[in-house]
C-alpha cells in the first residue's frame, strides 16, 4: 500500500478506490448525495460528490452549505492518518476527531469503504 502524505493525495486515492472497486460502486449505485468535509485545524473544505454509478468527483477548496452529509475532520492529519491505517474510523469518531455533522447514518456506513 502506498503511504499518503498528502489530503490531495487522499482524494486521489478515493477517486482510485472508486473507479477500481466494483464492489464499491455497486454499493453506491444509487447513492448522488453531496459529501462535505471540513478541516477544522485550518478551515479547508472539500466536497465529495458521488454521481450514483456513473462516476466521482473531488472539488478541492468548496464546500456547500445545503449538502446532506457534512463531515468535520480535527485535522487533515487525521484523514491521512485514516488513508494509511494509522488510526481506525471508529476510534477517530470515538475519541472526536471526526465528527458527522450532518447525514444518516446507513449512507455514511456506505461511504465508509468508499473514504476508509
Amino acid at each position: 500500500m502506498t503511504e499518503i502524505s498528502t489530503i490531495q493525495e487522499g482524494f486521489k486515492m478515493i477517486i482510485d478506490r472508486y473507479n477500481s472497486e466494483e464492489k464499491i460502486r455497486k454499493k453506491l449505485a444509487n447513492y448522488d448525495e453531496p459529501i462535505e468535509l471540513t478541516f477544522l485545524d485550518n478551515n479547508h473544505k472539500a466536497m465529495i460528490i458521488v454521481n450514483k454509478d456513473q462516476g466521482i468527483e473531488i472539488k478541492d477548496n468548496v464546500g456547500d452549505d445545503n449538502a446532506l452529509v457534512k463531515i468535520h475532520f480535527e485535522s487533515e492529519q487525521v484523514m491521512i492518518d485514516l488513508f494509511n491505517g494509522e488510526i481506525g474510523a471508529v476510534g477517530a469518531y470515538s475519541s472526536g476527531k471526526i465528527k458527522v455533522i450532518a447525514g444518516k447514518i446507513r449512507n455514511l456506513i456506505k461511504l465508509r469503504k468508499l473514504l476508509f
